[in-house]
């Protein structure tokens, strides 16, 4: 017996051994614990378990798990050898982490265990290529996800913008509505309350109701066109056209406007071809929106000059006038509906103030783009159109 006594304690016995003496000594917990615990063969250290599942899981959640597997099974935290218990509860860890098989090759890499069969290694594999294919899976899911998640707030966003759009549009139609009916009311209202008024100071009473119900009409005449515009609702007219003709066209109506301000007017024909594809109509409007526009801001003696030009297909106009510079925060803005500039003259030019907007609208309907730009001159509005446009029927949307 003390023989047996001094060999068993001078000696480290194996794991087999501990696992036998485990399962004869303790056979009640054995069997509450039957299917946590496993017959194991090999040699561990608790010190290198901890190093594997740190770097998995890093060092603050591995002291964690240890510590309440220690207090679980009622072990002292300086004990230096790895039971069954413990590699079964380190495969759990890593399992959820890296999948069974491979956590439990990782066990054994570290365990000195016996070398595992072919049928472990193929399952490993297995398991291993599920793995991928599922995180594969995940990754795009959550990519996804992600994307659909930035759509959603995009288009919220969007329609905030929209929504607050909207009341300003609302707000701007009622201001700009309510000008001319207030001046039509005034004039109105010293007609009929006074009957010893001069005839002549009448007849500029009613000159003035005339003007002001003409630029209501105007304006919700506008209105109304911008609206079926933006809503597809107009169809366009698309044909090959000159487009020095059709520019002549639209400028003769307002030729003797920009003459009484002495402005001088002039174009520079840098045109290979004359013929392009578009709705010669709208193209008339367009030009006129942007004339009247720098006929209201060009002060007199000032310059009107339209630049043709054409790049790879593409008809280039460059309209500059010599008008005030409009303030870097707001060249994009100009194109909204209503917008009036912060240094413009204090009396607000005649107009619905939808003209700019309108422009844009036709130049998108055609496939192209507008932009003004200052210089130290003026204001530049740059044209671009496609000398091929599609030949449709309807404006879209």
């Amino acid at each position: 017996t003390a023989l047996f006594t001094i060999l068993s304690v001078s000696k480290k016995g194996n794991y087999r051994e501990r696992n036998f003496a485990e399962l004869y000594v303790d056979i009640d917990k054995y069997i509450q614990n039957h299917e946590n615990a496993f017959i194991w063969r090999g040699t561990a250290y608790v010190s290198d378990i901890q190093n594997v599942l740190e770097r998995f899981l890093g060092k603050k959640k591995t002291e964690q798990a240890l510590r309440i597997f220690n207090i679980k099974y009622n072990i002292d935290s300086q004990t230096e050898t790895a039971d069954s218990r413990f590699i079964k509860f380190s495969e759990n860890l890593l399992a959820g982490r890296i999948g069974t098989a491979s956590a439990k090759i990782l066990i054994e890499g570290v365990t000195k265990e016996d070398k595992i069969s072919l049928k472990e290694v193929l399952d490993i594999l297995e398991e291993s290529k599920e793995n991928i294919t599922l995180n594969k899976k995940l990754t795009e899911k959550s990519e996804e996800l992600k994307q659909l998640s930035t759509d959603l707030s995009t288009a919220n966003q969007n329609l905030i913008i929209k929504d607050l759009q909207k009341d300003d549009f609302l707000d701007s139609v009622a201001h700009e509505l309510r000008t001319p009916i207030t001046a039509i009311r005034s004039a109105g209202e010293i007609l009929a309350d006074d009957d010893d008024i001069p005839l002549d100071i009448k007849k500029e009473f009613l000159n003035n109701i005339i003007t002001e119900s003409d630029r209501l009409s105007e304006i919700i005449n506008d209105i109304l066109y911008l609206d079926k515009l933006q809503h597809g609702e107009i169809s366009l007219n698309i044909h090959e056209n000159n487009i020095i003709e059709t520019y002549k066209k639209a400028l003769n109506p307002i030729l003797h406007l920009i003459q009484q301000k002495f402005i001088h007017v002039s174009e520079v024909d840098l045109l290979h071809h004359y013929q392009f594809e578009y709705d010669e109509a709208r193209m008339i409007q367009l030009f006129q929106n942007i004339l009247g526009n720098a006929l209201k801001f060009t002060d007199e003696q000032g310059t009107i000059q339209t630049k043709f030009s054409e790049k790879d297909d593409v008809l280039i106009i460059k309209i500059f006038n010599t008008g005030k510079n409009i303030p870097e925060e707001d060249l994009e803005m100009i194109f909204d509906k209503f917008y009036q500039a912060k240094n413009q003259n204090i009396r607000k030019p005649v107009g619905s103030g939808l003209g700019l907007a309108i422009s844009k609208r036709i130049v998108e309907t055609h496939k192209g783009t507008i932009k003004a730009q200052n210089s130290g001159l003026g204001v530049t509005f740059t044209i671009t159109l496609p000398k091929k446009n599609i030949k449709n029927n309807e404006i879209e949307p």
